[in-house]
């Protein structure tokens, strides 16, 4: 897909986007989960956390929340018959659930493709996402995308280190200064139509919706259902 103005660069989000978060995590809590009780088919405990995670995610992400108290107010919510009171409970109980997710990280097949082919195309290539930029960083070596990114000259950008997190259009307007582009030409690529289109899309950027799952047929705004479909134009 082709941007409507010349382009100078792309960002790419990271979860989801570059690295399937969705199933990383539910990977995690299949065992995690059923160790603790918590009843429910897989989609129904899945489904659960997922709706916990954006709910205190959002709070981090506003700064109502540290990265920390999100992931106990988090884990509390999902396991109330557990006595989580304490801090150390409670970031006891979620490193359960880190092992198992962690262990599941893996980069798409089509982002490495993707990334090289915006570079390729002559533009700049960064990665903006929200969280923490030591532990998004972490991922994306654990994932085997760090050496390929620095090799492109490619930044992590996430939101602690950033003025706000995504939608707020400073996130954009940031990454588009730390990659010296300005937002009329540059590209943002997410699965997040909040996020990664909307936002990107208000704060001047042109933006794609990357939805692989096919869950916003009828949004309204550019799609694809893999990296593969982007088609870059410098």
């Amino acid at each position: 897909m082709i941007a409507r103005r010349p382009l100078a660069a792309v960002l790419f989000d990271l979860d989801d986007t570059l690295v399937d978060h969705r199933g990383a995590a539910r990977a995690g809590l299949e065992r995690w989960a059923s160790s603790h009780g918590v009843a429910g088919t897989p989609d129904e405990v899945a489904e659960r956390w997922s709706a916990l995670e954006v709910r205190y995610y959002a709070a981090y992400q506003q700064r109502r929340l540290t990265f920390d108290e999100q992931r106990r107010a988090r884990v509390r919510a999902f396991l109330p018959h557990l006595d989580l009171r304490s801090d150390a409970a409670a970031d006891d109980a979620f490193a359960g659930y880190l092992v198992g997710y962690q262990a599941a990280w893996r980069a798409f097949g089509d982002a490495t493709r993707a990334l090289r082919r915006a570079a390729a195309a002559g533009l700049a290539v960064g990665v903006l996402t929200n969280g923490d930029a030591v532990r998004q960083r972490r991922k994306a070596e654990a994932v085997g995308l760090a050496g390929l990114l620095d090799g492109l000259g490619a930044p992590v950008l996430a939101s602690s280190s950033l003025p706000a997190a995504k939608p707020d259009a400073r996130s954009y307007a940031a990454a588009c200064a730390r990659l010296g582009v300005a937002p009329a030409a540059t590209l943002m690529v997410g699965d997040s139509l909040v996020n990664d289109v909307r936002g990107a899309l208000d704060a001047g950027l042109a933006a794609v919706l990357l939805d692989r799952y096919d869950e916003h047929p009828t949004a309204g705004v550019r799609r694809v259902r893999s990296l593969d479909e982007l088609e870059f134009a410098a």
